[in-house]
């Protein structure tokens, strides 16, 4: 009996370094950060805003990301990142000031993506789609306006911190794509081989308009946002 007990003992012991083993020469998470800069778009309806332009503008973009591999094609991605996404608004008034307001918006965002690679085990090519939820946490203004009088018009600078208010939606969801490329210093099949840095090239759509509408007019206007970042991280 006591024979029997020492040789499954070691019998398990033989498993356990062969599972450990396993998991040294094949890591499953890759985890790091992340940072760059990304350009955001507005659409809208315009509606009753006939006089008003807008144009893309560009913020920072940074964060956590995170890569569990389930095959030597496929991982699933996920990012937690604080992304600030800017964009103008210009009117249209013909006078000799303009008048125009900057919009930054910045949102806590986490995209969860099917990450497909391809290529060799140093330098990966990466093709990722997938789906994001965010939170609006702050929103700036800044730019100029003006007040009439009878006889003049006057303009004024402003740069504040806006209010949110019932017509804000805080809560944001959509579609996120893109392209990425990174480069293991040593060889990715083994845990703890070196560093791996990346590039990634993502498009953020907004499915859920941040502008809930007013009580007889819907005004859905969605942000669109292309990020660019770089990143460092480990294989564990």
């Amino acid at each position: 009996m006591k024979k029997h007990f020492i040789k499954a003992i070691v019998l398990v012991l033989l498993c356990w370094t062969a599972v450990e083993a396993n998991a040294q020469m094949n890591p499953k998470w890759t985890i790091g950060v992340k940072g760059g800069w990304n350009w955001t778009s507005i659409s809208s309806s315009h509606l009753g805003r006939i006089d008003e332009t807008y144009s893309p503008l560009g913020n920072f973009d940074a964060g956590l990301q995170a890569r569990y591999k389930l095959t030597d094609w496929l991982a699933i991605r996920a990012d937690l990142s604080i992304m600030s996404r800017s964009y103008r608004m210009d009117r249209n008034l013909n006078y000799l000031d303009p008048v125009f307001t900057k919009y930054t918006n910045d949102y806590l965002t986490l995209p969860l993506m099917a990450d497909f690679s391809f290529g060799g085990r140093q330098l990966t090519g990466h093709a990722y789609c997938g789906g994001f939820g965010g939170y609006w946490m702050k929103a700036h203004v800044k730019g100029k306006t003006y007040w009439m009088t009878d006889y003049y018009v006057y303009f004024d600078d402003f740069d504040e911190i806006r209010e949110f208010n019932s017509e804000d939606q805080r809560l944001i969801a959509g579609a996120v794509g893109g392209l990425g490329l990174s480069y293991s210093f040593f060889d990715s099949s083994v845990s703890g081989g070196g560093p791996v840095v990346s590039l990634d090239v993502m498009y953020y759509h907004d499915l859920v308009s941040h502008h809930k509408g007013y009580a007889h007019l819907s005004d859905p206007r969605y942000l669109n946002t292309l990020s660019i970042t770089l990143g460092i991280a480990a294989n564990f």
